[in-house]
């Protein structure tokens, strides 16, 4: 007895393909409003950080609250960009490529520092951190193909 599995997978995506350039920049949207949004809870709550943290050793302190809010408005900001590049299509003209570009950075960024803090300090940060890491890491990706989705796109629309 012999069995044959086929996998249908999808067709790659083109570079110059819309849903390309709509996911990187989607992901980032969604993602970094939600990141905006997990910080901003700690002003209420330290239960969902905590999911991420060792509760014994979250302590900011009042500058520590500060510059968390300020990087939460940071996630928000960047989450609303992408998001409403995502929405319209016709959106910034050829300056989404610039808008991916920079999101490329600051996700690529953030996988790096959630990354190292991954490794070097087991000691704050649970390992559910690293989805976090990977998460960042993918937003940098599909950033990137986002950039090279808008200059395709742009060098065949000149």
């Amino acid at each position: 007895i012999s069995a044959t599995v086929v996998l249908r997978l999808p067709p790659p995506v083109a570079l110059g393909d819309p849903a390309a350039m709509k996911l990187g920049f989607l992901f980032p949207g969604v993602y970094g409003i939600l990141l905006s949004l997990l910080i901003l809870s700690g002003n209420f709550t330290d239960k969902l950080i905590c999911i991420f943290c060792h509760q014994d050793k979250y302590t900011l302190g009042h500058f520590g609250e500060v510059w968390a809010n300020w990087h939460a408005i940071g996630c928000a900001f960047v989450g609303m960009m992408n998001l409403s590049v995502a929405k319209d299509e016709d959106a910034f003209g050829p300056g989404k490529r610039q808008v991916a570009i920079n999101t490329v950075f600051i996700y690529g960024v953030w996988a790096c520092q959630n990354t190292y803090y991954c490794i070097n300090r087991p000691d704050l940060f649970t390992p559910l951190m690293w989805l976090n890491a990977i998460f960042c890491g993918i937003a940098a990706m599909l950033s990137f193909v986002a950039v090279r989705a808008a200059k395709s796109r742009e060098t065949t629309t000149e």
